[in-house]
């Protein structure tokens, strides 16, 4: 419909001779195109009776999973937020397994993937506890994601020119080049004023401030886990989710392609097929959110079928903890249960002897037992793509 689609201005470019030779320094260009968003904070959002329809759809069954499968997930909120944030991650091509990731968590010692999609599970979870969308929260989380894999940039705008595609060294042959680094602050306020209507529905809301978001690209690094973790900032806010994520970024992974093309028709000022996906992955989330709930209960009642404890021991409280937290040690089930180690010692043990659990070194000094019941289903949740 009616949307306006992003200019470009020509900007001077001067060549940098740090990496490369003078004569490859030469052969750079002197100017380059850099967008220029819209202001859309006041903008009149106007769809087809199709696509309103979708989002109508969408949003009650959005509403109805929050009010009932999620009160189901709800001891399981922790894993969602994982396999979300492993989601979200994968749109990226940052891959990692389950069991890394959250090894990453406990020992806070990982690098590459896990500890970057560790730090976007931290992210996740600031994000649904946030209230309405704001600039302050976007740097906030911005910060939490890159505060250990790159401080220089974390909770900052950007101070230079960034661009997607083409050459390492020059922005002239990018498939996308973002604003100039100048026109970030007046571009997020705008954003931010977009964010805080009330008078949008909240599926399309969030999927037009996220292509705005990822237009601006307002940060250096971690542009699109941080726009995909904004979603859940807005849909909290406006009451779509209440007990737990909507795990969004599983239903955009199923069509990552579709996803980074509607970026670019949005672009072009086509607001259609945004929010079109966003309401279709919504619904591929309930649907997989379901799906989660449903294999978690099964899993918790075949544990309580193999242990074998008395009914006043600790490990049939373990086993509830475990479901949330599929990797345990001695003193966090000693922390959590109020429990003395030696005492959480024994009941993970005793699980490890009913089969529930594998035990292995977690790291020199700690041994930890791990699910891989659990393990798996979170890697099946966060690894479906359209024809897996």
């Amino acid at each position: 419909m009616n949307w306006p689609a992003i200019h470009y201005e020509t900007l001077p470019w001067v060549p940098s001779t740090a990496r490369v030779s003078r004569r490859a320094a030469k052969a750079q260009p002197r100017e380059y195109g850099a967008a220029k968003v819209p202001s859309i904070s006041e903008l009149p959002v106007e769809l087809s009776q199709e696509t309103l329809a979708l989002v109508e759809g969408a949003t009650v069954e959005a509403v109805r999973f929050d009010a009932t499968e999620a009160h189901r997930l709800l001891p399981f909120t922790p894993l969602l937020l994982r396999s979300e944030s492993v989601a979200s991650s994968r749109i990226e091509q940052l891959t990692s397994s389950a069991r890394k990731v959250l090894e990453a968590e406990m020992t806070g010692r990982a690098s590459g993937n896990a500890g970057l999609i560790a730090a976007n599970t931290r992210q996740m979870a600031e994000a649904v506890d946030r209230g309405k969308p704001s600039l302050e929260s976007i740097l906030e989380m911005h910060r939490m994601l890159l505060e250990e894999s790159a401080p220089e940039i974390a909770g900052r705008l950007r101070e230079q020119q960034v661009w997607i595609g083409g050459s390492d060294l020059h922005p002239g042959d990018a498939d996308f080049v973002p604003p100039h680094h100048t026109r970030l602050a007046d571009a997020m306020r705008d954003l931010e004023g977009f964010m805080q209507r009330d008078d949008l529905p909240a599926l399309v809301q969030a999927a037009v401030a996220h292509a705005q978001f990822e237009t601006i690209h307002p940060f250096a690094d971690g542009n699109g886990r941080t726009g995909r973790a904004l979603i859940h900032v807005i849909l909290r806010g406006r009451g779509i989710t209440t007990s737990a994520a909507l795990p969004i970024s599983v239903g955009l992974l199923s069509d990552t392609a579709g996803y980074f093309d509607t970026l670019s028709s949005y672009r072009e000022g086509n607001l259609e097929p945004v929010v079109a996906l966003f309401a279709r992955s919504a619904l591929a989330a309930v649907e997989r959110g379901t799906w989660l709930a449903n294999e978690l209960v099964d899993v918790r009642d075949e544990w309580s079928r193999q242990l074998t404890a008395r009914a006043d021991a600790l490990a049939w409280q373990v086993l509830d903890l475990l479901v949330q937290r599929p990797i345990l040690t001695a003193a966090v089930v000693a922390e959590e249960l109020g429990a003395s180690v030696e005492t959480a010692r024994n009941a993970l043990e005793r699980l490890e002897a009913d089969g529930i659990v594998i035990g292995g070194q977690l790291d020199r000094r700690r041994r930890a037992w791990r699910s891989p019941d659990v393990l798996e289903l979170l890697d099946e949740f966060a690894a479906v793509r359209r024809g897996e």
